[in-house]
């Protein structure tokens, strides 16, 4: 140890200043904090419910101009978009329309009527019908819309009055 002489007094020793400063601190730092004696703590529950949900679009399915004399068939090809929740399973029909004969679709013009039909596949062999199970298309949701082409075709040779013919057809999403 070292002494310190101070005027007037007799030696004695002292330790240093900052020995005294290290245990004061020491003696700060494990005395219990005086502000907070004591602690309470909860817990709480953070939910959501997600909805099954899905929305449909549909693209107009337009010919244009139909000639009976034509060689061919006339076609186009249409779109329903169908944006379901992930992973949520569906299936997409569709009605005969307003002027079906039995199960065949027709567009009407007065009292005139003009053949065609609605497929699910570009060859044009699979009816897109109105039976979701059996003639419809099915999907997973991805929660996007998921385009699907329709192909539409009237056949060549109708004998049919000039006009403007059309029909509404009902696109159906079973989920």
């Amino acid at each position: 140890m070292k002494t310190l002489t101070l005027r007037g007094l007799s030696p004695k020793p002292v330790r240093y200043l900052t020995t005294s400063v290290f245990m004061v601190g020491v003696v700060i730092a494990l005395s219990p904090k005086l502000t907070h004696a004591a602690t309470a703590t909860a817990n709480f529950n953070v939910t959501a419910t997600v909805a099954t949900s899905c929305a449909v679009s549909a693209t107009d399915l337009a010919f244009g101009t139909y000639s009976e004399s034509t060689a061919t068939d006339a076609t186009t090809t249409s779109t329903i978009s169908v944006n379901c929740t992930l992973l949520t399973p569906y299936t997409i029909s569709l009605n005969s329309g307003n002027y079906a004969s039995g199960s065949t679709r027709r567009m009407g013009s007065g009292t005139s009527r003009l053949t065609y039909e609605i497929y699910r596949d570009p060859a044009m062999t699979g009816i897109f019908g109105t039976v979701a199970a059996l003639l419809g298309v099915s999907g997973v949701g991805t929660g996007l819309a998921i385009p699907n082409t329709i192909y539409g075709k009237i056949p060549k040779n109708q004998n049919v009055t000039p006009g403007s013919y059309l029909d509404q057809i009902t696109v159906t999403v079973d989920y």
